[in-house]
């Protein structure tokens, strides 16, 4: 599709790199979504409509996500929030304009799979650094807010392990074992030492055991003797580092909540009817040991059921599991991307409808250019 002298697919590649970068670079997330309203909302609509539709719901994924999205209008009605079919019509708009008018060869190229991960890993990074030097953070203690619009550490090392997920693949086939292998040592530090988030340990215990279980698969011996040398070195590491505060903090510290806060949701959601659950609007009264107020349900799949309902919660689990089937289907590594994400979200994470926030980068962003990718691999069928 072309426009003048420049692609469609040109354009919102670019306003799509720029939404995503404005997470790292934006200072609010006022910033954020007036970037997406004007330069990706209103565009996207006008080109969908002169397309009409550009085939989208010829893909029987898309009509998933038709479906999935047109349920939210019940709890919305329901609430009767007017607010909230604002926010169902923006998360439709993100998917469709991704899937249809993205580059698949762009956004699975080199340079953007690489330029994720390395300015996830700068933000990161420079952001501690910085909070060390004047002395906001003390060497070792958890740097707990980043400055940004991805001010959430433990959402900003879901995306940086979501990002080397997908960069992966690049990297053993290219055979870019020093770039590789040092993606993996900072990604696993930043999680370990530096946000010291217990959600993204995780995923990096899924993303390697993947690997490892391929590698084992394809060349178990040089894979069992690297799997040996590394153990030997994490209990020489482990003897090191097990007495130091930091450590001892990573696996001690009382601050998540994880079992009481889904034990207290799952049982409001049965209070409240598991076919409808208890509404968008939904605040518990119930306190943490007394006195710690509860934000959300900390899991996006309880949080699908508690806001939304079993209905809601359902569809969502139909669509993730499709999209993830054409993923292993087309050989996409945007699947892996997604895959862990919402095994890492199982431990975090609200409700998926809303205004732009993290969790459109881990949920959306993925499951979408998978979209993008059975598209073009069935309009090449239909050619």
């Amino acid at each position: 599709m072309k426009s003048g002298k420049f692609t469609v697919s040109s354009y919102f590649g670019t306003v799509l790199c720029l939404f995503l970068l404005s997470f790292v670079v934006g200072w609010s997330s006022k910033w954020t979504n007036n970037l997406f309203y004007g330069l990706m909302v209103l565009p996207g609509l006008v080109f969908l409509i002169k397309a009409r539709g550009a085939g989208l719901f010829k893909q029987p994924l898309a009509l998933g996500w038709l479906a999935f999205i047109l349920w939210f209008l019940v709890p919305a009605t329901i609430a009767g929030e007017a607010q909230f079919f604002k926010h169902v019509f923006y998360v439709m708009m993100f998917v469709m304009v991704v899937g249809v008018f993205s580059d698949p060869q762009f956004f699975r190229s080199p340079a953007f799979v690489r330029a994720q991960f390395w300015i996830l890993a700068l933000y990161i990074f420079s952001c501690a650094l910085y909070s060390w030097i004047t002395g906001e953070y003390a060497v070792g203690t958890r740097v707990a807010l980043l400055p940004s619009r991805l001010q959430n550490v433990i959402y900003a090392s879901i995306w940086l392990l979501c990002s080397l997920a997908l960069a992966l693949p690049f990297w053993f086939k290219t055979r870019r074992w020093v770039e590789g292998g040092l993606a993996i040592v900072l990604s696993i530090f930043a999680v370990v030492f530096v946000l010291q988030t217990r959600t993204a340990l995780v995923g990096v215990a899924f993303l390697l055991g993947i690997w490892l279980l391929y590698g084992l698969y394809h060349r178990p011996r040089l894979v069992g003797s690297a799997v040996v040398i590394t153990l030997v070195i994490l209990g020489l590491l482990y003897a090191v580092v097990h007495n130091e505060a930091w450590y001892q903090s990573l696996w001690t510290r009382g601050d998540s909540y994880r079992i009481e806060i889904f034990n207290i949701m799952v049982g409001e959601w049965h209070n409240c009817g598991w076919l409808l659950g208890c509404g968008i609007d939904f605040h518990t009264a119930q306190m943490l040991d007394g006195w710690m107020p509860i934000q959300h349900p900390h899991n996006i799949f309880v949080a699908l059921g508690l806001y939304t309902g079993g209905v809601g919660l359902v569809l969502f689990i139909g669509l993730m599991l499709a999209t993830l089937w054409q993923a292993w289907r087309l050989r996409d590594a945007w699947g892996m991307y997604l895959a862990c994400a919402l095994v890492m979200l199982n431990f975090d994470g609200s409700l998926l409808i809303g205004n732009p926030d993290e969790l459109w980068p881990l949920v959306l962003l993925p499951a979408a250019m998978i979209l993008g990718r059975a598209l073009q691999a069935q309009r090449a069928t239909l050619a």
